[in-house]
């Protein structure tokens, strides 16, 4: 059994659309499996199907009082061992692959909200993280990112529950084609403990109609070509002390380079091909651009 994890990097015509976006929100609504047993939150994948054979499920019904936010039942993501590897719990509006270890799909959207918001619980295992994240993707698919939210569980346990906040960040003003949630009871494929476990109820999207949308001024840096082969430039024409780091599917950081020249080159020519997420930090690290690059042979 292979282990899956978050690619990390991944329509508002009325308000309907809208719901449509962040289906079954308060995870109320699930359908039961009879054998193997195991419920399913309506409208959100998850790794049961494929482990419940197995007599493991990472993805549970939680309907104690203290476990459920509002309503009768919330979310329980738990991370589990599955004949030595490990699992994180996981849910998604999109679709997982468990031969790539991919997640892919999602919503036809077309909203640009100003953040993402909920109500968790959490228990860490040695200091790990679960996580809520939203990808909002354009026209270009899995490597076209125009709005990106993550929201972070503390590395310690939170033992009732407390309401999360998230900004979207808006890379360029390119149409919003689709959207995936995406819940991890565990950080990633290298930080992820057995018995880590994430609450989730009631998450949403949050709108600013009177305002509009402020978006965050794109980065004067550019960083390709994409698809790479040998190389990746990193065009920085302030000369600005920044930090790239590249990250594979599992969100793993497979390399990182600094630089406060005009121009630095990593080099991708040993790296398998695929899809890799990236992340540009100034010096006070702050993230000031994210993206994704195919290194294709």
């Amino acid at each position: 059994m292979k282990k899956i994890y978050s690619v990390v990097a991944l329509a508002m015509a009325s308000l309907g659309v809208f719901a449509q976006a962040t289906p079954n929100a308060g995870f109320e609504t699930w359908t039961h499996n009879s054998f193997p047993s195991y419920d399913t939150p309506n409208s959100w994948d998850n790794l049961n199907p494929s482990t419940g054979s197995l007599g493991v499920y990472t993805c549970l019904k939680a309907t104690a009082g203290a476990d459920v936010h509002s309503g009768s039942a919330a979310l329980k993501l738990i991370t589990k061992s599955v004949f030595g590897q490990i699992a994180n719990g996981i849910v998604t509006t999109g679709t997982i692959n468990t031969t790539t270890q991919t997640i892919g799909g999602g919503i036809s959207y077309s909203g640009r909200p100003d953040s993402i918001t909920g109500f968790y619980k959490y228990t860490s295992v040695s200091g790990d993280n679960g996580f809520v994240e939203l990808q909002l993707l354009g026209a270009g698919g899995d490597t076209d990112t125009v709005g990106y939210a993550r929201f972070v569980t503390p590395s310690s346990s939170v033992g009732s529950y407390a309401r999360f906040a998230k900004q979207v960040v808006y890379r360029n003003s390119n149409p919003v084609v689709k959207s995936i949630w995406i819940l991890s009871s565990s950080k990633d494929a290298v930080t992820h403990f057995v018995g880590s476990s994430l609450w989730a109820d009631d998450i949403s999207m949050v709108f600013n109609s009177s305002t509009g949308i402020k978006e965050v001024p794109k980065a004067q840096l550019t960083v390709g070509p994409n698809p790479a082969n040998n190389y990746v430039v990193i065009q920085n024409p302030d000369a600005k002390r920044i930090e790239l780091r590249m990250f594979d599917v599992t969100g793993r950081q497979v390399t990182s380079i600094q630089t406060e020249n005009a121009t630095g080159t990593l080099d991708v020519s040993s790296f398998p091909q695929g899809l890799y997420m990236y992340s540009i930090t100034d010096e006070s690290k702050k993230v000031i651009k994210t993206g994704k690059i195919i290194v294709q042979k």
